[in-house]
Order: structure tokens, then sequence, then C-alpha cells
């Protein structure tokens, strides 16, 4: 289980910014749900960039995190880094399904707000969190999460 402040970071925030390796690194933000355990989840549209990036290269790195314009000591935030894993539909294991449809659920009650899941070329992206790296204004910490 990750530390407090990570989960707290990871459960009352809305998005984070991804990093994937291409030609170049690419950074877009995303939303994200936590599975309360060591993965993360986020869709994505088939076609998009951050997709084709993982299919080459699934090691993606996550930051989310919270500013305090007025007293940068409070800043604080996460880096999660992980291997990433694309459900791509008629391709999902018979035993998968409870899960994708679990974390569908988790995603869906999340953003309904805000986001719209009528969309067929989504795909569900899980990134297994291999380390965090957690800060407090400049007071860092890593943690390996064992696998």
């Amino acid at each position: 289980m990750l530390p407090y402040e990570v989960r707290v970071l990871l459960n009352t925030n809305y998005f984070g910014y991804l990093c994937t390796r291409g030609s170049y690194p690419h950074i877009t933000p995303i939303f994200f749900a936590y599975d309360q355990r060591e993965s993360l989840y986020f869709m994505s549209d088939f076609s998009s960039k951050k997709i084709r990036n993982i299919m080459k290269d699934p090691r993606v790195s996550l930051v989310v995190d919270v500013r305090d314009d007025s007293d940068p000591f409070n800043n604080e935030g996460v880096m999660v880094s992980g291997i990433a894993k694309i459900y791509l539909p008629g391709e999902i294991e018979l035993d998968e399904y409870h899960d994708i449809y679990t974390i569908y659920d988790l995603f869906k009650s999340k953003y309904s707000e805000f986001v719209e899941f009528e969309n067929g070329e989504d795909v569900i992206v899980e990134v297994g969190i291999w380390k965090v790296s957690y800060w407090k204004g400049p007071h860092f910490k890593t943690i390996r999460v064992k696998r």
C-alpha cells in the first residue's frame, strides 16, 4: 500500500500530467483514477499520440501536484513511474472483464460531471506502479513498490 500522503493526492485530484516516450518525450494532461492498490488508470482515444507512444514503449510517468502560489513550501506532489498496459477492445481476456468494468465504473463515477463516455474509440490504460516519488515543499521521498 502506498503512503497516506500519496493516496490522498491520488484520490483527491482530478488530473495529472502523463509523460510517454516516443522520438521525444510527450507530456499531456489526463484524467485518471487510482484503484487503492498499485495501479492508476486513464482512458484515451486509441489514435492519440500517448497511446501510439505506449505501444512502442510502455514505460510512463505521471505527475500529480498541488501548488500554493503564495508559499511554495506548501507545494506537494507525487510522481508515479510504471509500466502501462492498454486494454484493447476484443483482446481483453475473459478473466479481465470484471476488473475492466470495475475500473470503468470507478472512472465514470469520479468524472461523470466532466467526461462523456460514449466514444467507442476510447481504450482503458492501466499503469502498474513501480516507483513513487513524493514531495512536500523541498522534502522528497522515494518509494519502490514491490510487484
